[in-house]
């Protein structure tokens, strides 16, 4: 039971660690046009889980209903073919406003002339090219940058103790092979009852547990403050003021940097577990957190029959700047498409 509370834990800080204030901006080309539709939609908490964070959500709501947020002034600089604003109520309580205008793609550099990225776009006969080259985020405060580097170097020392517990328990492994499936079931899936790992077996799988339950537990910290370990991150490492969703009306001939999905580029706020996790292979792999937060979770007979690989980690400051490395923004995001 104490080890499916743990999963659980893992998985539910895992994919709950959002901000109590989201920004979401989708950039819409039209066909055989050089208009472009801007929609900018801020999503509230509704239930904030401190008194730090309810002021936080707050003064946003205050802010974005009252036009002095920053969005409001964004879209203040422009004269739009169209306007239109939004309000979504829950039960009296403000959930999301949604801003949406109709501009000439020329002035979309002007839209965001306060951020800390450079927008280029071009449309011509049959199709158009879009850019974002990012700077040096300048949207954490000197205090949250600080604090980031001090809570990152403990965590990293968090990641370290549970390569090296992952690195004995696949030395366990080794030598034998036979029982990766029912260690697999027990540190991945919960399923000891099943399979009962054994009492040589119990402390390295506990070891792997609990060192994955802290890493996830830091991600929501926020030690008397507002903002999270994990928005703090997205704050110091992404110029970007918000998810950013491009749709465009025709063919991509090509794109870089973007995230794609079936109808959309996307460029998605920084995500500290999936940075972890894009480090599987470089000392561990199959790494079991890493796997914990794939939508197709392997079974553990998957697992058991992936080669096993488990370097020594020489040490925390090792794993920070392999982090650090990982969290940089690529160059630019581009896309080039025909109508």
């Amino acid at each position: 039971m104490r080890r499916a509370l743990v999963l659980l834990v893992v998985l539910f800080v895992c994919t709950c660690t959002k901000s109590p204030v989201q920004d979401e901006v989708t950039i819409q080309f039209w066909r055989d046009n050089d208009l472009v539709t801007v929609t900018a939609e801020t999503r509230f908490e509704l239930d904030p889980k401190t008194a730090d964070v309810r002021k936080r959500v707050d003064a946003a709501r205050d802010a974005a209903q009252s036009g002095t947020d920053a969005w409001s002034a964004r879209f203040a600089r422009l004269t739009p073919e169209s306007e239109s604003v939004t309000l979504r109520r829950s039960r009296g309580a403000l959930e999301s406003v949604t801003r949406s205008v109709t501009i000439a793609s020329d002035d979309l550099p002007r839209l965001f002339s306060d951020a800390a990225f450079t927008v280029y776009v071009k449309r011509g006969a049959g199709g158009g090219e879009l850019a974002f080259y990012p700077g040096t985020s300048a949207r954490a405060t000197r205090e949250q940058q600080r604090r980031f580097d001090q809570e990152l170097d403990v965590w990293s020392a968090d990641i370290a103790r549970y390569f090296k517990a992952v690195r004995d328990l696949y030395s366990y492994l080794d030598g034998h092979p036979g029982r990766a499936t029912y260690v697999f079931a027990a540190a991945v899936a919960a399923k000891d009852e099943l399979a009962p790992v054994t009492d040589d077996e119990e402390p390295l799988v506990t070891a792997v547990d609990g060192a994955m339950e802290r890493i996830a537990e830091r991600m929501d910290a926020q030690t008397g403050h507002a903002a999270t370990f994990a928005e703090m991150a997205d704050l110091t490492y992404n110029p970007f003021p918000a998810r950013m969703v491009v749709r465009l009306p025709g063919t991509i001939v090509s794109s870089e940097g973007f995230t794609k999905t079936e109808k959309e580029l996307v460029i998605e706020p920084v995500d500290l577990m999936k940075t972890m996790a894009s480090l599987e292979g470089r000392w561990i792999s199959p790494d079991p957190l890493a796997a914990l937060l794939r939508e197709d979770l392997p079974t553990p007979e998957q697992l058991a029959e992936m080669p096993r690989k488990a370097e020594p980690v020489m040490s925390a400051s090792e794993v920070a700047a392999a982090l650090r490395e990982q969290l940089t923004r690529p160059r630019s995001y581009s896309v080039r498409w025909r109508d």
